[in-house]
Parts: C-alpha cells; sequence; structure tokens
C-alpha cells in the first residue's frame, strides 16, 4: 500500500471529529516530510526565502499515485528555501528556480500546500498550531 500525499494526510486529520483522533491520526503518519510542512507552517523561527505568493509554475497534473515525486523524497530539498547555513550560499534567483523546479515534479494538492505553508497560511480546518504541538512535542520552537 502506498502512503497517503501529505496534503491528504492533513485534510483527512481535519475531517475527523475529536481532537484526540487528529493527534492519533497524524502520529500514525509521522515522517519527516510532516512534521516539516507543519513546522513551516507554525514556526515562527522558519523563515522562508523565497518570495511571497504562488510562483508561475505548471502543475503536474498526474493523477495520485502517478506524480513524479512526492514530499516523502522531496522535503530534503527544503534546507534551500528557508534561513539557514545551506539556503543562504544560494543566490535569489537560483533558489526560486529550484522551487519551480520541485513544486512541477510535485502533485498538484502538494505543490499548492508547500506555497501555502511558506508564506505560513496553510489552513486546515481541526488542524491547529496546539494540535500539532500536542501531537509532536518539541516540534515548534516559537
Amino acid at each position: 500500500m502506498a502512503k497517503p500525499l501529505i496534503s491528504k494526510v492533513l485534510k483527512d486529520a481535519g475531517k475527523l471529529k475529536s481532537r484526540d483522533d487528529r493527534i492519533a491520526y497524524l502520529r500514525k503518519y509521522r515522517h519527516p516530510a510532516l512534521t516539516d510542512v507543519l513546522r513551516i507552517n507554525f514556526d515562527a523561527d522558519i523563515v522562508s526565502l523565497l518570495p511571497e505568493g504562488k510562483p508561475p509554475y505548471q502543475p503536474d497534473d498526474a493523477p495520485p499515485g502517478h506524480e513524479y515525486q512526492t514530499l516523502y523524497r522531496a522535503h530534503k530539498r527544503f534546507k534551500y528555501f528557508f534561513k539557514g547555513p545551506i539556503a543562504n550560499q544560494i543566490v535569489p534567483l537560483r533558489r526560486e528556480s529550484m522551487f519551480v523546479s520541485l513544486l512541477e515534479t510535485l502533485h498538484a494538492d502538494e505543490a499548492e500546500m508547500i506555497c501555502k505553508a511558506k508564506d505560513k497560511k496553510l489552513k486546515i480546518t481541526g488542524i491547529t498550531k496546539k494540535l500539532v504541538s500536542d501531537a509532536f512535542p518539541n516540534l515548534i520552537v516559537k
């Protein structure tokens, strides 16, 4: 059985009725890709070095399960897009080009989710900073 897309995990978790069920569901699918997306969205210490908004890119039109890659592998490239020793060494134009290339290889839902998360604007009913902090203690610093 293939792992569900990170965007699907978050949407499905948000649909669950109880807070405890949402926490258990997020923990069930715990993966660095999932926790990275949540931390990017909720942690004030994570600062995007990309321009705000959705960049111009060609969304992948492949159905789920047929995308070129998923965030389970692609999340390793996040280090180039957020303030830190690695990203600080990259020229902004190159960084933006790398980000567009990443988005074009992901399923359209995951690409959209990353664009919103980098701007701290990912809103999913039932998924809050408090819930994420309770599900994954010590994940969010600020």
